[in-house]
């Protein structure tokens, strides 16, 4: 019987209330699946702003869904909405026999509202992500079954459940599963020219122990990582429907297991010979990728063109507090150097907020990200994400806000920090000001060309040339001529065309800097002003 104390995929000794069946029909074997994408709030990397200026409607598609997909039975039939740019309508969910929801924290709004419509429409949910791993008990509030936890090979149970009528409210699958039988994602679902980039996925895990971090809580700290070919076989998918963009690889650091990566970057650079570097990658990886020379020169030769890295702070202090120990055995910034020179465009995430954190912080971290020269530096409050060891001991300290909807690190902290939030919140507030003023932004964006040093292997995807035409006039039209920050745009333009002009990858990149100009500009005085609101006379201070 599924679901019971021997089964291996779950965790039922002492079934509850939540992990008993529901009285559903069972579903037949041709059912009509619909698999919903929700909508995210406005973020530092969903690229809003953005968007107008180039064809696509959205950055990354549900990589989380159209893996699912290829998880699903061979007889249900499946439609994928994404509700980034198409409405989810009623003739969509009652067209379901059962819909199937994938979300992170960052949706959570927008995962209760169509979990709400769904039902008062009288259709069955089923949801899972990275949301319900962390917070199963809340979901189960809201959707008919909820699933925490990896489904790759609990999937084919869960299926059966439900086509036998036995399905259960809650799945807690403990299992880390074995990513090598993970099957190539059901690409042909998504409507591909919606999208700018598109996501792959090598490895789950790391082997840090950040204090802050719920990938090591949710996915493990032994990487698991699939058999290059497999990589290869998505990418020959992807390559075969068209795709000639961005492949982001969504791994949360693509360096864990550095072995199995060297091999793989040796493999996707004979892939893109061989097919004439139709493609670009970009990826997140821990700080010791500097000294990994082998390797940094092995994903710019396969194609790689920027990486991000989690540096989150310049004090020593507050990387001990959190754990995290990787970043303290070198010099940071010379790290950093040592990766642009090799021919990687670093980009980065900082938090304040730490216990040790004082007032000296803010300027510190503006003193770091200006002197290694990244433009995109998404700054932000620390966050204690439930299942972290952050959130168990600020629990055990009374520190945490029990009323906090804080979901991403741009909200007021979840816990009561030592810092007193008005400052903090003000310091925020600061950095993304300067960081983000026009003329601070460019000029750091030249001296971010000025350091990074291309490789010949160094090459760019080649979209059409109307779609480049469409693209630099809408750029014209929208940031050349409309915005507020027109002066900065052309004299950034001029710098590149005069000190560059022979440079190809440094005058593609530089473009992709001066579109991004115009999201993150206008994102960053969003975010300022939300902190400034969260300061009103009569409006608490989560902490205060």
């Amino acid at each position: 019987m599924p679901g019971t104390a021997t089964d291996p995929f779950f965790l039922l000794d002492s079934p509850t209330q939540e992990e008993t069946w529901l009285s559903f029909p069972p579903l037949p074997r041709d059912a009509n699946i619909l698999l919903v994408w929700p909508r995210f709030k406005p973020s530092f990397w969903g690229l809003d702003s953005m968007m107008p200026i180039t064809p696509e409607k959205a950055v990354l598609p549900p990589l989380s869904l159209v893996t699912l997909a290829a998880l699903l039975p061979p007889g249900w039939r499946v439609r994928l909405v994404d509700c980034a740019f198409e409405p989810l309508t009623d003739r969509d969910i009652l067209g379901a026999e059962l819909v199937m929801v994938s979300a992170m924290h960052a949706q959570r709004a927008d995962t209760h509202e169509i979990l709400a419509r769904c039902a008062r429409l009288g259709r069955r949910t089923i949801v899972g992500g990275p949301y319900c791993s962390s917070q199963p008990e809340e979901l189960l509030l809201h959707a008919d079954h909820v699933v925490a936890g990896e489904v790759d090979r609990a999937f084919s149970q869960i299926s059966a459940d439900f086509e036998s009528g036995r399905a259960r409210r809650l799945y807690r699958i403990h299992e880390k599963p074995d990513v090598r039988s993970t099957p190539v994602p059901r690409f042909d679902l998504l409507q591909l020219d919606k999208y700018a980039v598109m996501p792959i996925q090598f490895c789950r895990g790391c082997p840090y122990q950040c204090e802050f971090c719920d990938i090591i809580t949710i996915y493990g700290r032994v990487p698991r990582t699939k058999r290059p070919q497999q990589v290869l076989d998505e990418l020959e998918t992807l390559y075969r429907l068209g795709w000639r963009k961005q492949v982001f690889l969504v791994d949360d650091n693509f360096i864990g297991n550095h072995v199995a990566a060297l091999q793989l970057t040796r493999d996707l650079a004979q892939w893109q010979r061989r097919r004439n570097y139709p493609v670009t990658f970009y990826t997140q990886a821990s700080i010791d990728l500097s000294g990994r020379t082998e390797l940094l020169d092995a994903m710019v030769e396969a194609g790689f063109l920027y990486v991000f890295i989690g540096i989150e702070t310049p004090s020593e202090e507050a990387l001990r507090e959190t754990k995290k120990f990787q970043n303290l055995r070198q010099d940071t910034f010379q790290q950093i150097r040592t990766i642009q020179r090799r021919g990687l465009w670093v980009t980065a995430g900082f938090i304040v907020g730490f216990d040790s954190d004082d007032e000296r912080i803010f300027d510190r971290q503006l003193e770091f990200i200006e002197r290694a020269a990244i433009p995109w530096a998404m700054v932000g409050m620390l966050i204690a994400a439930p299942t972290t060891p952050l959130f168990d001991r600020l629990r055990r300290e009374g520190r945490l806000i029990q009323e906090s909807r804080s979901t991403t690190n741009y909200d007021p902290p979840n816990f009561r920090t030592t810092l007193p939030p008005d400052i903090l919140l003000g310091g925020v507030q600061r950095m993304l000001r300067e960081l983000y003023r026009p003329e601070t932004y460019f000029r750091r964006a030249v001296r971010s060309l000025a350091v990074w040093h291309p490789r010949r292997a160094t090459r760019f995807p080649g979209p059409s040339f109307w779609y480049r035409v469409r693209v630099v006039l809408k750029s014209v039209f929208y940031q050349g001529l409309r915005s507020s920050y027109r002066r900065h745009y052309w004299r950034f333009l001029a710098t590149l065309l005069r000190r560059w002009p022979r440079d190809p990858a440094r005058l593609w990149l530089g473009f992709i800097i001066l579109l991004s100009a115009h999201h993150f500009l206008a994102y960053s005085m969003q975010v300022v002003a939300e902190l400034e609101r969260s300061k009103e006379p009569g409006r608490p201070i989560p902490g205060g």
